[in-house]
């Protein structure tokens, strides 16, 4: 008797949406930070938990709550074969690249496609950023060796690098190519043309959540921070 009361009390609970009552002010309040907006919340079916998906300083942040909004799982679950973060946060990247990709295709500054090149990636890099300066040539040698096309989008993480606006504005006003950036000349005048395209590229990364430079965005929508050969190879499969 005392099993079957056990079983029709989570049986009970688990009919209810965990969702229902995860509302964005008391959420708040409970985890005593503040966030933009609750991007999802997702029931996970069978566990009496919600996933919440927050918009949190230009970026993302998934966790998981109880039915009370007060209890919650900082991390990934496995549920499956699938860790349950990792796919959202996949699925809702891919999802904004469709929405934005007209968009994001006027903000290249400048490509590199080796002969042969059927698939393409956008690399967003700061010019100042010293990680994307040590892997540019690895990158031309990926690019050649998988036969990708890599455009480039500057996006100047003035924060960190006061003078890296200046110098992708300069760099998309004097026209520059891949050999140029390759060979780091950073040359030419400011132009209005250069201003307006480099302030349109900051607003759109922010939009679909990048915050880190290098990172790259598949044809696919997938996409990684940082370079390695591996991690190319995994976004253009």
């Amino acid at each position: 008797m005392f099993l079957f009361l056990i079983f029709t009390l989570s049986s009970c609970n688990l009919s209810t949406n965990p969702c229902s009552n995860i509302k964005e002010k008391n959420l708040k309040d409970a985890l005593k930070i503040d966030f933009d907006r609750i991007i999802e919340k997702n029931e996970i079916k069978g566990t009496n938990l919600c996933q919440i998906v927050i918009q949190r300083g230009g970026g993302l942040n998934i966790f998981y709550a109880y039915p009370d909004g007060k209890t919650f799982i900082f991390g990934d679950i496995y549920k499956d074969g699938v860790f349950l973060s990792k796919a959202t946060l996949e699925r809702i990247q891919e999802k904004s690249f469709k929405n934005f990709q007209s968009e994001i295709e006027k903000i290249v500054a400048f490509s590199y496609k080796p002969e042969g090149a059927n698939k393409y990636v956008y690399m967003i890099t700061d010019p100042d950023c010293p990680f994307c300066e040590r892997a540019k040539n690895s990158i031309k040698q990926w690019a050649d060796s998988r036969k990708v096309e890599v455009k480039v989008i500057f996006f100047p993480l003035e924060r960190l690098h006061p003078q890296a606006k200046d110098k992708a504005v300069r760099a998309v006003c004097s026209g520059m190519q891949f050999n140029d950036y390759l060979n780091s000349k950073w040359t030419g005048q400011q132009c209005s043309q250069g201003v307006k395209k480099i302030e349109e590229s900051i607003a759109l990364m922010n939009k679909i959540n990048i915050n880190g430079t290098p990172s790259f965005i598949s044809f696919n929508g997938k996409r990684i921070i940082g370079f390695s050969p591996e991690g190319l190879d995994s976004i253009i499969n």
